[in-house]
């Protein structure tokens, strides 16, 4: 059998096969360009599954892997195909598409397991073996691929000792949860948030208790360096985490980059002096500006020219209001008549998608998981309880061999704000972050040992500085760059990411 990397791409919430093309496009051309010159290359395409929610697949070969399907193996054919580069499948998940991104991140991830199986099912009939497995998730899609390791990991034996897991890689997921600020909209959108968007949007909020027998919120129990969640992590070569320093008000800065503070909140008022490439890709930043490497403090402002609602800051008008005159005008004119409609037109919206994602659910229930070759038995993926038991009968098995561990390492999991680690960026302590007046996140106790849990993995950070655009998250897989060109300012980024998930050192990794 000839030999195949495939890497598996999730988008995220609301999301669609179709807005991970370039992501596709750019692992294509970092694949083909490390290629051999003087070999040919075979490209093909597959679309599977229904028009709404399809599994799109493309796979690269060259000629001289190909030439090796239907002979006769020899021991002089394997050692030859340790050296020759396995072929790239290229798997963009459908299982999950716009309203089905509701139903939780662990049914989401089964769903993409069924896939997964499939595609590997498939492959071996064509005969072609998985010796290599990369995952990327996109927003959303991050958590539901931390969920499916997990859930790949807990197999017997694990799949990852049939398949090599080579490198995994988030772009703007919300790690530990979408983060609270001290503004009034963040209050409003974690209060609607958590309500409308099903349990999703529970788990996002970490507003979810996700059993009996452990009550803790989802994020936290996939972040604890003791179940099956994390230590699938650890099977991987590499680990990227992508995120956007500014303007993401999707999944801000500090989840998605896996940090307790948000060092760029502000950064115009605080002169941080941040040094990026021409991609806007941050090779370093620093709060000392100035020729003696003086640390920059922030002047001190009267009180009583700060404004502020209810105790918050009402924060900055989102980029939609951003307009010059007179459409400035025209706006403010028309808002108090819009916005109410707007609100409206958004929670009766989310409210039927949240009843039609709680019927799925239910159905989902009472489905029989007899009779099917794969440990997820459709492609409507398992259900909450088996979820839910299946884990937990892998972690009780776990447990009695991390007692010991636990009781020699018990900082492991306690939370000291002093020695949360951090990524490739330079960090300023908590203290440094500003004042009473400045825009601060506020993180939860799980939040915070989220955040110190995951950053003991091997993570490598790379963080995007883009203050000219105003959508990060979107810009950050160039998502829809014919109808938004200001998108195509992520591309280096996706390149970046292209290559560090194929292995091809880059000055910027």
């Amino acid at each position: 059998m000839s030999s195949v990397h495939l890497v598996v791409l999730i988008h995220g919430l609301w999301g669609s096969p179709t807005h991970l093309a370039v992501a596709k496009e750019e692992l294509e051309k970092a694949w083909l360009a490390h290629k051999d010159h003087g070999s040919e290359t075979n490209k093909t395409q597959d679309v599977s599954g229904p028009d709404e929610d399809p599994t799109i697949t493309t796979k690269l070969s060259s000629n001289s892997v190909e030439g090796q399907v239907g002979k006769e193996r020899t021991k002089e054919d394997d050692e030859e195909e340790k050296d020759v580069e396995p072929e790239l499948v290229i798997m963009i998940a459908g299982g999950m598409t716009s309203q089905l991104t509701y139903d939780g991140i662990d049914v989401c991830a089964s769903r993409v397991a069924y896939e997964v199986d499939q595609k590997i099912l498939e492959l071996e009939h064509g005969g072609k073996k998985v010796h290599q497995f990369s995952l990327m998730g996109y927003s959303l899609g991050g958590l539901v691929a931390r969920y499916l390791v997990g859930l790949l990991h807990s197999r017997q034996p694990s799949f990852f000792d049939i398949h090599h897991p080579v490198s995994f890689s988030t772009i703007s997921s919300p790690h530990y949860g979408i983060p609270k600020y001290n503004t009034l909209l963040s209050t409003v959108l974690g209060f609607l948030g958590a309500r409308v968007m099903s349990r999703s949007g529970e788990q996002m909020w970490v507003k979810d208790t996700y059993s009996d027998e452990d009550q803790r919120p989802l994020l936290e129990i996939m972040a604890d360096p003791r179940g099956i969640f994390y230590q699938g992590l650890e099977q991987f070569d590499r680990l990227d985490i992508y995120a956007s320093a500014v303007n993401d008000h999707s999944v801000p800065y500090p989840t998605a980059a896996i940090e307790p503070t948000d060092h760029f909140a502000q950064w115009g008022e605080k002169n941080l002096s941040i040094e990026s490439n021409e991609d806007g890709i941050i090779q370093s930043w620093s709060s000392t500006n100035n020729a003696n490497g003086e640390a920059y403090e922030k002047p001190k402002t009267s009180k009583a020219k700060t404004k502020k609602r209810f105790g918050m800051k009402v924060g900055t008008l989102p980029p939609v209001l951003r307009y010059r005159f007179p459409f400035n005008y025209i706006i403010l004119a028309l808002f108090p008549i819009m916005l109410p409609l707007i609100v409206v037109l958004i929670l009766t919206r989310q409210s039927l998608d949240t009843r039609r994602s709680k019927r799925r659910l239910q159905q989902l229930s009472q489905t029989s998981s007899g009779g099917s070759h794969s440990p997820v038995p459709s492609s409507g993926g398992l259900s909450i309880q088996a979820l839910r038991d299946g884990i937990r009968r892998i972690e009780r098995s776990l447990e009695n061999d991390l007692v010991e561990t636990v009781e020699d390492s018990p900082s492991l999991f306690k939370v000291d704000h002093h020695h949360l680690q951090h990524g490739t960026a330079n960090s300023l302590d908590d203290h440094e972050v500003g004042g009473d007046d400045d825009l601060q996140v506020q993180l939860k106790d799980s939040q915070l040992r989220m955040c110190l849990w995951l950053n003991q993995l091997p993570l490598k950070k790379h963080l995007a500085f883009w203050p000219e655009i105003s959508n990060a998250h979107a810009t950050a897989i160039v998502r829809d760059p014919i109808q938004f060109p200001a998108h195509e300012r992520g591309r280096g980024l996706i390149k970046l990411w292209a290559s560090n998930t194929l292995g091809y050192e880059t000055k910027d990794t």
